[in-house]
């Protein structure tokens, strides 16, 4: 059901980049789609639990369906608007900071609503089939929230501006910011642009799917502290997801200051720094390191997204392209390799587990620290590339 998603997603993707760029109607589509996400994830956890059959099946991967299209036309429908509506690169990057600030406390507002549900009328420890109805009541509480800020979004939504943008576009092009017969799939800075998104999401992705796996690895090197575990592994990311919240916070005053690709510069500079903590190797006796380096990865994390962001509105503005079909390309990219590199670190795996006793802190300090490189490597690349006489 979960393979089913994730592929709708990918093929839904450039599909709503092209009808939001033919049709110009971004509202009205980001309007769709936030129904469709509210109907689609309603229904996903409102079925009480019962043997699954092929109806069942059917009943889940279409409301599964239904929510990701939905998902991917909110997505870039909203991603989008950040360049049609902003008045000036100074502000598109604050409303890029403030959209991925809202982002983390979402996140933070999810893991709350389940926390305090999940924790009324306990029976047993363990999460159960007999608990559907707690996983409908956050769903619902979820959709609500969701469905009261888009009605505030739309209220609050002004008119369209086009001045004071910072160029980001090849020489060769300086002079014809229309010229239709360049088609944006011709562009290298876009394709660095992709890289360097791609980049931040798979490093925060990686670390956020790893992270609690390697430290329940080091738990089996120390005895002592196996009923540790539990509460880092909690502990943990919510640290990280903090450090990611005040960064992103303080990544609206960074115009004037430097620009967005020094910003990416230095988010490298800390992830990079995160995966050599890890490859040096974090001491079992205590878990303060761990918290450094969950700090270093939301500040890496944040200002990489934030940058990669707004160096994505600057390309859409000043080169005339439509960014739907911009943005889809660069969320397209994300998802494909993301989903590729999980795949193949997980078949890299060895099998007894024993054999690769440091297996996850191998990913999270080489693969990590490898796409790292790759970030940088692209921002050096769209750099020359601006910046050719």
């Amino acid at each position: 059901m979960i393979s089913s998603g994730q592929v709708v997603d990918s093929l839904a993707t450039p599909l709503a980049g092209w009808l939001l760029d033919c049709t110009g109607k971004r509202k009205l589509w980001h309007f769709s789609g936030s129904l469709a996400v509210a109907l689609g994830f309603s229904l996903i956890f409102s079925m009480k639990y019962t043997d699954l059959t092929s109806d069942i099946l059917i009943y889940y991967i279409l409301n599964i369906t239904l929510f990701q299209i939905g998902w991917a036309i909110v997505q870039i429908s909203h991603l989008s608007l950040i360049p049609e509506i902003s008045r000036s690169h100074a502000h598109s990057s604050d409303l890029t900071a403030i959209r991925y600030t809202a982002s983390v406390c979402c996140n933070m507002t999810v893991y709350l609503v389940t926390l305090f549900i999940l924790q009324q009328n306990v029976e047993s420890q363990a999460v159960g089939p007999r608990d559907f109805y707690k996983f409908k009541e956050i769903a619902l509480i979820i959709t609500f929230i969701g469905i009261l800020s888009s009605m505030f979004f739309y209220c609050g939504l002004l008119g369209t501006y086009s001045d004071g943008y910072e160029t980001l576009r090849e020489p060769e092009d300086v002079n014809n910011l229309n010229d239709n017969n360049r088609h944006f799939l011709k562009s290298v800075v876009m394709y660095t642009v992709a890289l360097m998104y791609m980049a931040s999401r798979l490093f925060t992705i990686l670390n956020l799917i790893y992270m609690p796996l390697y430290i329940d690895e080091r738990s089996t090197t120390d005895q002592t502290r196996i009923e540790q575990v539990r509460e880092t592994i909690a502990t943990v990311p919510l640290v990280s997801y903090i450090a990611s919240f005040l960064t992103s916070i303080l990544l609206k005053y960074k115009n004037g200051i430097c620009n967005d690709k020094i910003i990416y510069a230095v988010g490298t500079f800390f992830g990079l720094l995160s995966s050599i903590l890890i490859g040096i190797g974090v001491p079992t006796s205590s878990d303060s390191e761990l918290y450094i380096i969950a700090v270093l990865i939301g500040i890496s994390g944040s200002t990489t997204m934030v940058a990669s962001l707004c160096l994505t509105a600057n390309f859409v503005k000043t080169n005339g392209h439509g960014g739907g079909m911009i943005y889809s390309i660069v969320t397209f990219t994300d998802k494909l390799i993301s989903g590729a590199v999980v795949l193949l670190v997980q078949n890299m795996q060895c099998t007894p587990r024993s054999l690769c006793p440091h297996f996850y802190e191998n990913v999270l300090s080489y693969v990590c620290g490898v796409v790292s490189i790759i970030g940088l490597s692209s921002m050096v690349t769209l750099e020359v590339k601006t910046n050719r006489h």
